[in-house]
C-alpha cells in the first residue's frame, strides 16, 4: 500500500505549534486518538456510549441538517460518505474547548485531502443561534442537528452519552463503528 505524506503545522492555542509528519493513517489515529483523548482526560462520567442497531441517517438526523452560517442542507448531504462522526459537545464545556480545536484540525486535514468523511455537531439545551456561534467561533465546517429539535435528546439517549466531548464514529448506513 502506497502511503502519501506531507508534513503540517498544528496550533494548539497561544504560541504554541508543532510540526508534525503525516499521512492518511496518521490523520484517522488522530481522529480516534483525539476522541479518546477527550472522553478520558476532558470528559466525565461513568460509562461510555453504547453500541444500538444501525438506523437510517434520515432515522439518526432528521431530514434536515444546518451549516455554521446557518443554512439548512438535506440529510441526503451524508449519502455516500462512508465515514460520519457525531460529535456531543457544548460552548460552554471547557473540555469541549480543549478537544474541538483537535478535532477541527484532524477535520480539515481529512478534507483537504478528499477523504469522505463528515461530523455532524449535537448540542443540547441552548438556541440555535447559540450553536451557530459555538460552531464559527471554533472553526467548525461541518454540520449539525438543530439543537431546538427532538435529536439531541434522542442521539444522546441511542448512544448513552454520559459526558462531553464525545465522538461517536458511524458508518454511511448507520452502523456504529465507535
Amino acid at each position: 500500500m502506497l502511503m502519501r505524506s506531507r508534513s503540517f503545522t498544528v496550533t494548539a492555542g497561544g504560541d504554541r505549534s508543532m510540526s508534525l509528519e503525516r499521512s492518511w493513517a496518521w490523520a484517522a489515529c488522530a481522529v480516534a486518538g483525539a476522541a479518546l483523548v477527550g472522553s478520558v482526560v476532558f470528559g466525565c462520567g461513568e460509562d461510555g456510549p453504547t453500541e444500538p442497531q444501525a438506523a437510517s441517517l434520515p432515522e439518526l438526523f432528521g431530514e434536515q441538517l444546518f451549516r455554521a452560517d446557518g443554512s439548512p442542507v438535506g440529510v441526503g448531504i451524508l449519502n455516500n460518505t462512508p465515514l460520519i462522526g457525531i460529535y456531543f459537545a457544548d460552548p460552554g464545556c471547557p473540555a469541549c474547548a480543549g478537544f474541538t480545536p483537535m478535532l477541527v484540525s484532524a477535520y480539515d486535514q481529512l478534507r483537504e485531502e478528499g477523504r469522505p468523511f463528515e461530523i455532524v455537531l449535537v448540542t443540547l439545551g441552548i438556541t440555535d443561534a447559540s450553536m451557530f456561534d459555538f460552531m464559527a467561533d471554533s472553526g467548525m465546517s461541518w454540520l449539525a442537528v438543530s439543537p431546538q429539535s427532538s435529536r439531541p435528546v434522542a442521539l444522546s439517549q441511542r448512544y448513552n452519552i454520559r459526558w462531553i466531548p464525545t465522538l461517536v464514529i458511524i458508518d454511511g448506513a448507520g452502523g456504529t463503528i465507535s
